[in-house]
């Protein structure tokens, strides 16, 4: 993922480039640091898939429109280096990161920009962007909220509240990890019989003969320890009870800090963990609080710069986090039958939600009432088989 490397250049020096691959890099992180690293970035890459997994309704004279140019830029491909989903991930990796995402129109394709400058500041009339920088390319030329979309969720950069968070957390979790590798060794007691610990000539027999046998007895995988009269090797079972209690202070440490990371991003902790018994409910409960805040932003921010008269005209942008839902047509074969026969939609609106396309038939669009729904100030002699209209 380039944007996950760029951005750890930019806190850590590349140590060298794979393969001539610019994007393949080698990079000297702090161990300490992959914890907070990983844990921001298991949120992002959920938020941003689930996005770019989403589709852009385009709506034209209040009907959604698949036919039209930013249609094709929104939800298929925005300039000719990128999909519309890799775009999508750039920009809200973008607002995590950086707390915002500057997209630029620029020769009829949508760019979003590694880095900008915010030239001047018009509260009235909007801001001016300059210094705008796609890769290594950079715009001559300046951007007005006339052909640029600033995408900002709040003021508040997570990503800085989480850096200050994990200061704390930082020196607890490298020392939690010292102390399990540390506890891992193997730990031996050798039990002497007498007391032999001044006598000098004890001292010099165990430097020169049985320590060299203890390490070379420890230190291969086969091997055989002299085992001598008055001398006993016991395996230390205080320090095998502490390695477990470390080992599991450092995994609740860990699991804390992503569950920290859940919490601001506002995801489910088993969704952080994959460990995901109840899908429905759980991504239910992210696509609402997860998902659903940055698409809104993104949807607002295209209809600011479509106008109020087109807002008004019905032409306008929906980003549709509906799609992202999996579903098995088999299992929701009575839920589609209720959605046709109460007329709430089509068969063709109902093809689209399954994922496949619309017939484009004449009966296939029209909205059916079966006789369970009868007026209810006419009875059971109102109650019929009703096609309605297309615009109803």
């Amino acid at each position: 993922m380039a944007w996950f490397s760029t951005f750890l250049e930019k806190l850590f020096p590349t140590t060298e480039h794979i393969g001539g691959d610019p994007q393949a890099v080698v990079i000297d992180i702090p161990p300490d640091v992959y914890y907070e690293s990983l844990a921001i970035y298991t949120a992002a890459s959920l938020i941003s898939n689930a996005i770019g997994h989403s589709e852009v309704r385009t709506y034209r004279n209040g009907k959604p429109d698949r036919t039209t140019d930013d249609y094709y830029l929104l939800n298929v491909a925005p300039n000719k280096n990128e999909t519309s989903s890799l775009f999508w991930h750039r920009v809200i990796n973008k607002m995590i990161y950086n707390g915002e995402a500057l997209i630029v129109d620029a020769g009829g394709a949508l760019y979003c920009a590694d880095s900008f400058t915010r030239t001047v500041e018009r509260p009235i009339l909007g801001d001016i962007y300059g210094n705008v920088t796609v890769g290594n390319f950079t715009f001559n030329r300046i951007f007005t909220q006339d052909d640029a979309y600033l995408i900002r969720l709040d003021n508040i950069q997570v990503r800085r509240l989480i850096d200050g968070m994990y200061e704390q957390y930082k020196g607890i979790i490298a020392s939690a990890a010292k102390a399990v590798q540390k506890g891992n060794g193997q730990k031996y007691k050798l039990h002497i019989q007498g007391t032999k610990a001044g006598d000098a000539e004890f001292n010099k027999f165990f430097a020169e003969n049985i320590s060299t046998q203890l390490k070379a007895y420890l230190e291969n995988d086969n091997a055989v320890y002299p085992e001598f009269d008055g001398y006993e090797l016991l395996s230390d079972p205080v320090a095998e009870k502490m390695t477990g209690d470390h080992s599991a202070e450092f995994l609740s440490l860990r699991k804390d800090l992503f569950s920290i990371v859940s919490a601001a991003f506002h995801i489910p902790d088993s969704m952080m963990s994959g460990n995901i018994t109840n899908m429905s409910d759980i991504v239910g409960s992210f696509l609402t609080f997860g998902v659903d805040p940055y698409a809104d932003v993104i949807s607002e921010a295209l209809n600011k710069r479509g106008t109020l008269d087109n807002y008004r005209r019905g032409n306008y942008y929906v980003m549709d986090t509906s799609s992202i839902l999996h579903r098995d047509q088999f299992a929701v074969a009575a839920n589609v039958s209720n959605l046709i026969s109460s007329g709430v939609k089509s068969i063709d609106e109902v093809r689209e939600m399954l994922g496949d396309a619309p017939l484009n038939t004449e009966w296939s669009q029209k909205h059916f009432i079966t006789k369970n729904f009868a007026d209810i100030a006419g009875g059971e002699e109102k109650a019929s088989e009703t096609i309605l209209p297309d615009n109803a």
